[in-house]
């Protein structure tokens, strides 16, 4: 007789050791179910994200400046220049025609320091030797009271003034940029762009002219392709690397001979040595260039010379004195060339130079690792994510001292002191124009806890344990037997309840179709920044908790949308029903798609 497929033990159907299993039982089923359906979930919610627009205009070309915007900074001025300098600045005149100095944006170079909701794009004012003599914020997409309290930092301002390019000071240091108290995350991503403004220019309009394959055939007689315009690696037939063709004009254009500035042409090997270099362009006198060309032991000075030895390289220390018949030429070069491999190695296109994707992924990543700036705040929030799975794993969270003792540190440190709370603003800010995850580490790792655990581990940790204004309302909540505890009739309670989920929808709304609004207003956490938020925003949040003394967890329960959207997400026996709530999401998701399509 054949052997049966399962064996009985116990109740239970077991498989055997031909490879049969036991069929799918109905609570198996239900799971699966469930985590199909909230895989949707996860989906829709992606999709609502990806539809909105950015608040703030993506801006590639400067505009000009208002008269206006200038005499904030230079009152005597009359006169903008129509044109720009090489280097994107508009010249300032006074009524007298006097040269005053010069104003840069820092749009679109900023367009990558991105604070809670977009860049914040200040305004140069540089003298006539090229140093910063003082800073506006001309506009930004920010938090209005961090906005303010930007521009009402002069000691934030103040720390820009006696930068020149590159960020350094008259004496070659870098200075140490602090942030503002309570708008840490605007005022960095502020200072990085105007950093990004005073960085090494990528191009020049001097000389302008891009690399060719047969320039690096005059280094590398094998070359067959070239991959780069300013800079470029050379490769033969077979893909083999050959070394490096750099042009020194898109790094320094400003050293001057006799009428103008010299390009040379530099190609590297492998180990970053110097072949004999060529000059490419010039605006000297062509008798003088060409006495340079020619004169070898000139060129010889500098053959074989690694980047780090041509960027220390001194021309008067090392006794150059330049070909006779061409001296002021040719002195320009020998100053030109120490200038163009220090601007090399600080350039980030060199450091990922003849990269594969990956590797360059992984170069950003360790750049980005290096600046990351830890706060205070930081720190204790960070330390507060540690301690909690912790104090949750040995059941400290069972002892009602311990557990009010948590709440009050989490209401005190993560709220009142770091500021660090979720909100639907902050939400879709980092959605729309990206995390600069670098100046709010602190805060990103809270919001990646809060957003991902929900819809994983069915639990919500964020509500629970760290959130600040639910913690407070825990702390004063009325016990059940209080006299101070209020019943809400059931004809009141149950459409509040929809409360929350209908605010929801019209901060999706408004941002969808009118994304620079500030939605802050809609929640009462920005009180927390008390030394910043406007007295209306502190009311708002002393009401609700107020509230919370005679109805328990009122906020929580009854008005919070942040709060609402983490249970949505969260994982639990119900995950396999379709909800109403589900339902109103996939329809808001078509209704959002079928906007941006129009609008398009």
């Amino acid at each position: 007789m054949a052997a049966p497929s399962t064996l009985e033990h116990s109740g239970r159907s077991l498989p055997i050791a031909d490879g049969s299993h036991e069929r799918t039982t109905p609570g198996q089923r239900t799971a699966w179910r469930g985590r199909a359906v909230h895989a949707i979930r996860i989906g829709m919610l992606i999709g609502l994200l990806a539809c909105l627009p950015s608040p703030h205009q993506r801006i590639e070309v400067a505009s000009q400046p208002s008269l206006d915007q200038i005499q904030r900074l230079e009152p005597a001025t009359r006169t903008i220049a129509d044109t720009t300098d090489q280097r994107g600045r508009w010249a300032i005149l006074d009524a007298d025609r006097i040269p005053l100095g010069s104003v840069a944006r820092t749009l679109p170079e900023a367009n990558a320091s991105v604070g809670y909701r977009g860049p914040t794009e200040a305004l140069l004012l540089f003298d006539q030797q090229n140093f910063v003599r003082s800073i506006a914020v001309l506009q930004s997409h920010d938090t209005d009271e961090h906005v303010d309290a930007v521009k009402n930092s002069p000691e934030f301002l103040k720390q820009f003034q006696g930068l020149t390019w590159g960020g350094k000071l008259a004496d070659g240091s870098v200075p140490e940029i602090d942030g503002v108290s309570g708008a840490t995350l605007t005022s960095l991503a502020m200072a990085g762009g105007i950093l990004s403004r005073l960085g090494v220019a990528t191009g020049s309009l001097v000389f302008p002219e891009p690399l060719t394959l047969a320039e690096a055939q005059t280094f590398f007689p094998t070359a067959s392709q070239i991959q780069g315009d300013r800079m470029a690696v050379v490769k033969d037939e077979s893909g083999t690397k050959l070394g490096y063709l750099i042009r020194t004009g898109a790094l320094v254009d400003d050293e001057i001979g006799y009428q103008g500035p010299t390009s040379v042409l530099i190609g590297l090997d492998m180990e970053h040595r110097l072949l004999r270099p060529k000059i490419r362009h010039s605006f000297d006198n062509e008798p003088y260039v060409d006495y340079v060309r020619q004169e070898r032991s000139f060129w010889k000075r500098f053959e074989g010379l690694t980047l780090e030895e041509l960027a220390a390289f001194d021309p008067p220390a090392e006794e150059v004195e330049g070909v006779s018949g061409a001296t002021m030429t040719s002195m320009a070069v020998a100053y030109t060339l120490p200038r163009f491999a220090t601007e090399l190695l600080a350039d980030e296109e060199w450091k990922t130079l003849g990269q594969t994707p990956f590797q360059k992924q992984l170069h950003a990543l360790q750049e980005s690792i290096q600046t990351t700036r830890l706060s205070d705040a930081d720190i204790a929030t960070l330390v507060a994510l540690v301690l909690l799975p912790l104090l949750i794993r040995f059941g400290a969270m069972r002892q009602t001292w311990l557990r009010r003792l948590w709440l009050f540190a989490v209401w005190m440190v993560l709220g009142l002191y770091a500021g660090n709370l979720l909100s639907l603003a902050l939400l879709a800010g980092w959605a729309t124009s990206g995390v600069t995850w670098q100046l709010a580490l602190g805060l990103v790792v809270l919001a990646i806890v809060a957003v991902a655990i929900p819809p994983t581990r069915r639990g919500n940790p964020y509500c629970n344990h760290l959130c600040p204004h639910g913690a407070a309302q825990q702390l004063v909540r009325p016990k059940s037997n209080s006299r101070r505890k209020w019943n809400l009739p059931s004809w009141l309670s149950k459409p509040l309840g929809f409360l929350p989920a209908v605010t929801l929808l019209l901060v999706y709304l408004t941002l969808l179709t009118r994304p620079a609004t500030d939605v802050s207003f809609v929640e009462p956490f920005h009180g927390y920044l008390w030394h910043l938020a406007s007295w209306s925003a502190i009311a708002w949040t002393i009401s609700t908790l107020a509230i919370a003394c005679f109805v328990p967890m009122a906020y929580c329960r009854l008005g919070c949308p942040t709060g609402r959207l983490l249970d949505w997400l969260r994982l639990k026996g119900t995950s396999h029903q379709i909800s109403r709530m589900d339902l109103a999401v996939a329809g808001l998701l078509l209704f959002a798609c079928s906007y941006r399509i129009l609008i398009r």
